[in-house]
């Protein structure tokens, strides 16, 4: 193989590029007994990952019988969950008991109000006065 090739091929490896054709290139080549000086730096790491793709476990995994434990945890999620919830829906009625200040400011807003209306009504009657005087001092007029 030419070296330029291995180059390149090594570039894109280490970039992350190269595609598995050319990554079954370069562990033919660092598998061979004689390799480039330049090159001879990065043999011992294809030689560690052609032997890592070589071993496999036979050994038996575990398997948990997870299906009651993942009901139950369902389970106690959802209680939580409506818990919480009605904990804060009962947060959110309660009322608030107003101050002393708060019912006697209520208190006085209500007359003031009151008081407002009456000065209102009393107003409007002397608007009908107005026009009485106005009326009367055309005739009163002497000249």
């Amino acid at each position: 193989m030419e070296l330029k090739q291995v180059h390149k091929y090594l570039d894109l490896y280490f970039e992350g590029q190269a595609t598995i054709e050319q990554e079954a290139i370069l562990m033919d080549y660092f598998t061979q007994p004689v390799i480039d000086v330049k090159l001879a730096q990065f043999k011992p790491y294809f030689e560690a990952i052609t032997g890592e793709r070589k071993e496999t476990y036979n050994g038996q995994l575990p398997v948990k019988p997870s299906s009651k434990n993942n009901w139950r945890r369902a389970v106690a999620i959802a209680a939580v969950a409506v818990f919480g919830f009605f904990i804060t829906q009962i947060n959110d009625t309660q009322v608030i008991q107003p101050t002393t200040e708060e019912l006697v400011f209520e208190e006085f807003k209500a007359h003031m109000y009151f008081v407002s209306q009456k000065l209102n009504k009393g107003h409007e009657g002397l608007a009908h006065m107005e026009t009485f005087n106005q009326t009367a001092n055309k005739f009163i007029k002497t000249d």
